[in-house]
Formats: structure tokens, C-alpha cells, sequence
């Protein structure tokens, strides 16, 4: 699971259950880039039963509606301190904590630091849903009004994100939608046995690239007894604590065999378990390379046969996948 200043939060894509911190994360593309809006003003939660609609809940400009604010399970904004306002680059997402503040003598928002909006990279922003707070979280509306959080059911949702772009370009509204669950848990009257199997995508990678490593998971539940229902929870996001490690192989004799890149647990997990890893060549490939155990003398050149292998847990298993090659050329 991802983690926010140590804190583990559970992604959208990933059955978040109800009692949960569900990180409602969002992408911003650019003409095949990604890129950091000028400014986000807020994220307001909606409820989609009650025949609400996204369309419903928006004004003749395609904005949230101010009257409709106050329909809103939750509004995310300017009131914590991971505040992007007007500044998208000055926010870290080591601002989160997690923690509802208490409203000191002077006033204040009494959730400081979790009904925020927060820059995790160039073009990936995110929000924390903190379903362990429960109604104690809220967040302040465009008009100044604070809104409790309700988003505490096993239904569907839908989140707006309200976004200028560009520093000349008009408010737009841009919408996902996330389903919270109450199915989590269960229970069998056998132990599960589980069979995962991974793939790498990638066959080659170029010299000079930023590459995003795929890693396909299959996971097959073995019990002849256990209801498809169940099966089906396996099909969706099941693996947790997932890690990478990036081998060259050497040819020439006259350098170790072997020679540890890097490795990391900056992963990406799909609702599919798929893996995703950002192999930034320039950096990982040179002298540049923060990895303590990484000596460039080892390397040799930088083209040549890799291996990755990832490591996860599943339920009461750590995985640890077979070496998966690849060529950088």
C-alpha cells in the first residue's frame, strides 16, 4: 500500500474499504506530458445515490454549483495545510499526518493537515479520504461553509476536482469516481491457497530513457471449495508492501558478474496488481545514483542484459518472483 509520511493509505483502484484511508489520487496529462496545474482550488466528494449525477451537481460554466456544496459528502481545499492554491510546486506530501487537529483558542480548521490537497509528483495530486476519522474530518467549501464528512458508506462516489491549468485559462471542473466497500472481510473454513505468477512487459528499454518497468501479477485461487465471490476479490488488488530489484549482468570478465542497480519500493500498483516502476536510466545508469549499494565501477556499460524481481506480500506469503530479463540498448 502506499504510504504518506508513513502513514499507510489505501488507493482508489484497491477495494478501499469504508473505515479506510482511501487516497483519491488524480493525473493531469498535458499533450502526452504530465504536468502541474497552476492552481487546484478544491475537491468536493459526492454521493452517487439520491440520483445525483455529476451533471446535477454543476452550473451553466460546468462548476460546482454553490448551492450544491452543501450536498457534498466531502469537500477537500485550501483549509489544510497542504494547501496548492495558487502555488501547485510548494506543496509536499509529507504534510499529511494523519492526525485531526484540535481547534486551538484562537480558532483554526479542526483538520488541519488531512483535509488538504497534496502534490505527490510532477502532475500527481491527491487527497486523503480519512475514513478513520469519520465525521470528526471536514472541509471548507468556496463560500466559506464547512461541510462534515459523510463519505462513510459502501456505495459509489464521485470526485470533483476544480482546476485552473494555466495562469490565464478559466476555472474547469474534472471528474472520477471511486466506490468505497463493506466486503473487505470475510471468512472461509479452510486456509487460501494462492498461486501468484509475473510477467515483465518490457523486453527493451533504450539508453537515456525514463522507462515505467510493467510487471503483470496473476493470482489464482486454488481451493476448489471457495466461492466465486470470494475468487473474485482476488482478481482486484491483493498484493501489498510491494519492492523491486534492478541486476546488471555482466559479460566481461573483467567486472563482477553481477551489479546491483537499485532497490526500491517506489511502486505503483494498478487495480489489476500490475507493478509499475519508474526506471529513469540517466539517473539509476550513472554516477548519479542514490542507491548506497550501487558502485558505477561495477557497471561496465551501460547496455546490456538486467534483471528484475519484485517481492510482495500475499496474505500470510512473501512472494519473491523469478529473475525477469530485459535489454537495454
Amino acid at each position: 500500500m502506499p504510504l504518506i509520511n508513513n502513514i499507510e493509505v489505501v488507493d482508489r483502484n484497491n477495494r478501499p474499504p469504508a473505515d479506510s484511508r482511501v487516497l483519491l489520487k488524480t493525473y493531469f496529462v498535458n499533450d502526452g506530458v504530465y504536468t502541474d496545474p497552476y492552481a487546484v482550488s478544491t475537491v468536493h466528494v459526492f454521493k452517487r445515490s439520491q440520483n445525483l449525477s455529476p451533471n446535477s451537481v454543476l452550473d451553466n460554466d460546468g462548476l460546482v454549483a454553490s448551492g450544491m456544496t452543501s450536498a457534498a459528502a466531502m469537500v477537500f481545499g485550501v483549509t489544510g495545510t497542504g494547501v496548492i492554491g495558487t502555488e501547485p510546486n510548494s506543496t509536499d506530501i509529507n504534510q499529511y499526518t494523519g492526525v485531526v487537529a484540535p481547534v486551538g483558542a484562537g480558532g483554526g480548521h479542526p483538520c488541519s493537515g488531512v483535509s488538504g490537497l497534496y502534490k505527490i509528483d510532477r502532475g500527481e495530486f491527491g487527497c486523503v479520504l480519512d475514513g478513520l476519522a469519520g465525521s470528526s474530518l471536514s472541509g471548507t467549501d468556496q463560500n466559506g461553509n464547512t461541510i462534515m464528512n459523510t463519505a462513510s458508506q459502501a456505495i459509489r462516489y464521485f470526485d470533483i476536482w476544480t482546476v485552473k491549468m494555466f495562469e490565464g485559462s478559466s476555472w474547469k471542473t474534472y471528474i472520477n469516481n471511486f466506490e468505497l466497500f463493506d466486503n473487505t472481510v470475510f471468512t472461509t473454513t479452510e486456509p487460501i491457497i494462492l498461486r501468484s505468477s509475473n510477467k515483465l512487459f518490457n523486453r527493451n528499454v533504450i539508453a537515456g530513457s525514463i522507462t515505467n518497468l510493467k510487471i503483470g501479477t496473476e493470482i489464482t485461487v486454488e481451493n476448489l471449495n471457495i466461492s466465486e465471490s470470494i475468487k473474485n476479490i482476488f482478481k482486484q488488488t491483493a498484493i501489498t508492501s510491494p519492492s523491486i530489484t534492478i541486476v546488471k549482468h555482466n559479460e566481461d570478465s573483467s567486472l563482477p558478474s553481477k551489479c546491483l542497480v537499485t532497490t526500491s519500493t517506489d511502486i505503483d500498483l494498478t487495480s489489476d496488481d500490475t507493478l509499475i516502476f519508474r526506471f529513469d536510466t540517466d539517473t539509476l545508469l550513472s554516477s548519479k545514483n542514490p542507491f548506497a549499494g550501487f558502485s558505477i565501477d561495477d557497471l561496465g556499460a551501460r547496455t546490456g542484459t538486467y534483471s528484475a524481481q519484485v517481492t510482495y506480500n500475499l496474505l500470510t506469503e512473501k512472494i519473491v518472483s523469478p529473475l525477469m530479463y530485459f535489454i537495454v540498448k
